[in-house]
């Protein structure tokens, strides 16, 4: 029963000796970690004090000297391996343990270079030897926490003091007007609007912001400067401090453009610009179309159904799609429009991608005869107020005896898919009256300018139907029967053919006239007015088609053509006409371009003040920009002047020369495409020497002669 107990026994001994060797390594590791750190601490402070005079914020400082620190403290672990391999013979270095320790370890890693006998024994002293030492004792680890610690403040009251001097020669430097004022760093964060859920784009230091139309742009600049003015297309501001060396604020993306950043001190000291491209992609319009039918259709009777199919799509996102309808029934002036919306069963194949179809059934509209429903998609996207975009418009038609297919059309989606006429004129101005509460004041006015300009259509239809004017028309308001001995002479045979007193013709007159009224008060957003003058146009127009509808018009004695004064007169104001002499038009955007290219070449013969010339090729880049925010070509040339700045502000002369010439080389391309080539010379010299010696042969014939 001894074996059993001497396995257990020497198996606790070795676990012993390798749990206390394990932990002597680390106990090592942290040392020299320390004693590594402590080291970095050093040259930290040595950097400190050979960079004191350069200006630096103290996190940067901070930052450089805990990278150095941890830098030097993982070298310090590495080279320390090799030795950490033997913590045996550590041990047996630093107690006297009579070689007991690395036998017992080479044993247990080699357990067959002895008999068990003997690796037990060995095994056993040696866990009693190691039972007796402390790792603490051993290796103390106080005195290279003593040396991190001391490094550390040494760092810390030396990073702290040039930073204070930094300070101080800064402010110094502000008060006597010797300071130049930069931005160190430029962080950019784009915010979509809420309805497009694009989350947050963050940038630094970038050279060309991408955003979609509505995005907010906020600056956050780091920058030794009092102050920092951000300018764009629609003008300036002046940033917010935030503290002692951030300035925040928000850019709204409109349009194509450019973020110039300039900063300045409180003498008026300013520094160099910095020039931020920004590109504003705009939300497109939905795309909705109807595919199915896709044509008009002429039925022969009402007992009839369609079945409608829809697509719609858009850049971002869709909002809503609907199938809109107006029944038209009625004939002349007695139209009747009626509107209204069909269900339908939407497929959304993506947020941005929608199928919809619907079954009609056209029964449910009781029509008749020569009655007709023009239908079409609408559909919106999330924007916020955004239109309603339609689809083209298609007819289905009730056929009647007599009457002709109306022919299809496509138009325009901003223009009305139906004729107009007084009574539409009348409905819409309804409607604009019941929704005056939802719009504004401006709204309001445009909307009824919209309908006062198709009045004037209607208007003008009626007045091509009289053959023009009718100032030769006597006054709607006075009696027909009253005799105008003037105007009888005058017009002695229009009245003696009836034309003059025709009821027709005199309620024609009064609706025209009641149409102009009605205009003029559109205009000047009466539209309660215009609404009882456009009904009384309406009732002029039915009173003029119910009775003889003699509608003629001849011309009258002062409209006739007197052909016995064709070619006769006095020819004394006969002369020749005198026109001004042509100037021609200044191409602002060649002379813009001409400018910025003759800079570009300023520019690259200087061999003056570095930061005058990055100042001056960011003024360039943005001269470039200004022309046109939206051309590409331009988005390129301000880029590469924008890197010509930088190049200068850090002395690489040569990438400066570099992308002076890129800029040059391409405004060059641009302008030649911009202006208009000379004619070229298409007479050899041969040719020009032959005239010559014809026109001297000529005169010496004349002279013998």
């Amino acid at each position: 029963m001894s074996a059993p107990s001497n396995t257990a026994a020497t198996s606790a001994d070795a676990s012993t000796i390798r749990n206390f060797l394990h932990a002597v390594s680390r106990r090592l590791t942290t040392i020299a970690a320390a004693q590594g750190a402590a080291v970095g601490c050093g040259v930290a402070v040595v950097y400190t004090l050979v960079r004191w005079s350069s200006p630096q914020p103290f996190v940067i400082s901070f930052g450089i000297a805990l990278v150095i620190t941890v830098v030097t403290a993982i070298v310090a672990v590495m080279v320390s391996v090799k030795r950490r391999r033997s913590p045996a013979l550590i041990v047996e270095r630093a107690a006297t343990c009579h070689n007991l320790v690395v036998s017992a370890n080479e044993l247990i890693a080699n357990p067959t270079r002895a008999s068990s006998g003997m690796n037990a024994l060995v095994q056993q002293q040696a866990a009693q030897i190691i039972r007796g030492l402390n790792v603490d004792t051993l290796f103390p680890k106080r005195t290279a926490g003593i040396m991190l610690v001391a490094g550390a403040l040494i760092l810390a009251a030396s990073i702290a003091l040039r930073s204070a001097h930094a300070t101080s020669v800064s402010v110094r430097a502000q008060q006597d007007g010797t300071f130049i004022p930069s931005i160190d760093q430029i962080d950019v964060s784009v915010t979509a609007p809420a309805y497009t859920g694009r989350a947050p784009q963050t940038l630094r230091n970038p050279a060309r912001i991408e955003a979609l139309a509505g995005s907010i742009v906020q600056l956050t600049i780091h920058a030794a400067a009092s102050s920092v003015t951000v300018e764009t297309l629609l003008g300036k501001q002046t940033l917010a401090l935030t503290d002692q060396k951030t300035f925040t604020g928000n850019v709204t993306a409109d349009a194509d453009g450019f973020i110039a950043i300039e900063p300045s001190t409180a003498a008026g000291k300013i520094g160099t610009r910095k020039l931020i491209g920004m590109s504003v992609t705009p939300d497109r319009a939905p795309h909705v179309r109807v595919t199915a039918p896709g044509h008009d259709l002429l039925f022969p009777d009402g007992d009839r159904s369609l079945d409608v199919a829809i697509d719609a799509d858009d850049d971002l996102a869709l909002g809503t799609l609907k199938l809109r309808y107006t029944r038209v029934s009625g004939s002349g002036e007695r139209y009747t429009f009626t509107e209204g919306e069909l269900p339908i069963e939407i497929t959304r194949s993506s947020d941005t991608k929608w199928q919809a179809r619907a079954h009609w059934d056209l029964r449910s509209l009781n029509l008749t005869g020569g009655d007709m429903v023009v239908y079409r998609a609408a559909a919106t996207d999330r924007h916020p107020g955004a239109p309603v975009i339609e689809s083209d418009s298609y007819i289905a038609e009730i056929h009647i005896d007599g009457g002709d297919a109306a022919a299809g059309f496509a138009v325009d989606p901003e223009q009305d898919r139906y004729a107009l006429s007084q009574q539409m004129i009348i409905v819409k101005t309804e409607r604009l009256l019941a929704k005056k509460s939802t719009l504004t004041t401006q709204a309001f006015a445009d909307e009824a300018n919209d309908i006062a300009t198709e009045q004037r259509r209607v208007r003008a239809e009626f007045v091509f139907m009289m053959g023009g004017e009718l100032a030769d028309i006597p006054d709607a308001q006075e009696d027909m029967t009253t005799l105008h001995e003037e105007y009888e002479a005058n017009s002695e045979a229009d009245i003696l053919d009836g034309r003059g007193a025709n009821t027709g013709r005199l309620a024609l007159v009064r609706a025209v006239r009641a149409m102009s009224g009605a205009v003029r008060l559109l205009n000047t957003t009466a539209v309660p007015e215009a609404l009882v003058r456009e009904r009384t146009a309406l009732v002029q127009l039915e009173r003029a088609f119910s009775h003889t509808r003699k509608l003629l018009r001849a011309l009258t004695v002062a409209e006739r053509l007197d052909l016995s004064r064709r070619m006769t007169g006095p020819l004394l104001d006969v002369g020749r006409d005198q026109h001004p002499n042509p100037i021609a038009e200044v191409n602002a955007r060649v002379v813009a371009l001409r400018r910025a290219l003759a800079g570009v070449a300023e520019l690259s013969a200087s061999n003056g003040n570095l930061a005058d010339a990055s100042a001056r090729a960011s003024e360039l880049a943005e001269r470039v920009l200004r022309v046109d925010p939206s051309a590409k070509a331009l988005q390129a040339i301000a880029k590469s002047l924008n890197e010509v700045g930088l190049a200068f502000g850090n002395s690489q002369l040569d990438d400066a020369r570099r992308s002076l010439e890129k800029a040059a080389v391409n405004l060059t391309t641009i302008l030649r495409a911009e202006v208009i080539t000379a004619p070229q010379r298409t007479r050899s010299f041969e040719a020009d020497r032959l005239d010559g010696a014809l026109a001297d042969a000529l005169r010496g014939a004349r002279g013998l002669k």
